[in-house]
């Protein structure tokens, strides 16, 4: 596409849809998604870019391969950036987004940056498996764990384990503190209950909400060693958070989970070790520990102000 192309279609696709929510990148010279005089034009440039060096960095210092070689999956790809950044890169790439204008901006962005090698596919995640997406080298579950409520989270992980050759990266919100806790496969797991929508909301109006859920009203945020449990039973071989590359934006209620499918070690100086079952970390907050004080819910934005602490 030339620059008047770019241009037409760019602003066809706001008259349509509304102006880009969240991922502001480059086009074309200055021509960038967000418009110049559109209000955190500046601030979503560098924040996704910032982040994007995290989860670029990861993959790259992981996967021992050129990044022209992978298969990578994009999760909820919202509109678009990580998908394309790794196209861009070489990559083989699928990205999955539900609501319709953000996977039609996706588009518009990989037409315009002439990548034969995205595709974009309008899918609930939910609907994520071997058999309909193959399997890939990356998995990318970017800021769509949160949203989903038991039991489809713990359908969707195993579905992420399920598709995922090498390396998984799960960056989500986590619940600080548990007001609920809920079995799956003989496991117990903590977490916060996040309201997503209000209950007499009609399905129009949640899907209106980009930065929402689907349909579901509430979603489960795990705390941080319930997850790590969970990414563990679901045979993920060593789970880290990453630190660096640094995203100050993010509070402590964020975090950047990197999952890796190997072969558990095998203990040579105590051998009887081997036969162990999985360590679990134990959780530091239980149902119940919160005060009608400092009782929660979101949005998250308040979240911050509470010395950690998230609120209802």
């Amino acid at each position: 596409m030339d620059r008047e192309q770019i241009e037409n279609k760019h602003r066809d696709l706001i008259d349509r849809y509304g102006a880009w929510t969240s991922h502001n990148h480059q086009l074309k010279d200055d021509l960038y998604t967000f418009t110049k005089d559109q209000p955190k034009f500046e601030e979503q440039l560098t924040n996704h870019a910032v982040h994007m060096q995290r989860i670029l960095q990861v993959v790259s210092d992981v996967i021992e391969r050129p990044i022209s070689s992978l298969r990578v999956l994009d999760l909820a790809c919202l509109e678009g950036i990580y998908g394309l950044e790794f196209a861009r890169h070489g990559a083989e790439v699928v990205a999955i987004e539900a609501r319709e204008p953000n996977i039609e901006k996706a588009r518009f962005a990989g037409e315009a940056l002439g990548l034969s090698n995205i595709t974009f596919v309008q899918d609930d995640v939910r609907n994520l498996s071997v058999e309909k997406y193959g399997e890939f080298d990356v998995v990318l579950c970017l800021g769509i764990f949160y949203h989903l409520n038991v039991p489809d989270v713990f359908h969707f992980a195993e579905r992420i384990f399920e598709v995922c050759r090498r390396l998984a990266i799960v960056d989500t919100h986590i619940g600080l503190t548990a007001n609920a806790s809920h079995q799956f496969k003989e496991h117990e797991y903590w977490g916060w209950t996040f309201r997503e929508h209000n209950a007499d909301s009609s399905q129009a109006d949640r899907l209106k909400q980009l930065w929402a859920s689907l349909d579901n009203e509430t979603s489960f945020w795990f705390t941080r060693p319930s997850i790590y449990n969970l990414l563990g039973n679901l045979g993920f071989s060593s789970v880290y958070s990453c630190s660096i590359p640094a995203t100050p934006r993010k509070g402590p209620d964020s975090d950047t989970f990197v999952a890796l499918k190997g072969t558990r070690s095998k203990l040579l100086t105590t051998p009887t070790m081997n036969d162990q079952p999985l360590q679990h970390w134990p959780e530091q907050s239980q149902v119940g520990v919160y005060s009608a004080e400092n009782k929660q819910v979101g949005p998250l934005r308040k979240l911050r102000r509470l010395a950690g602490r998230l609120v209802k």
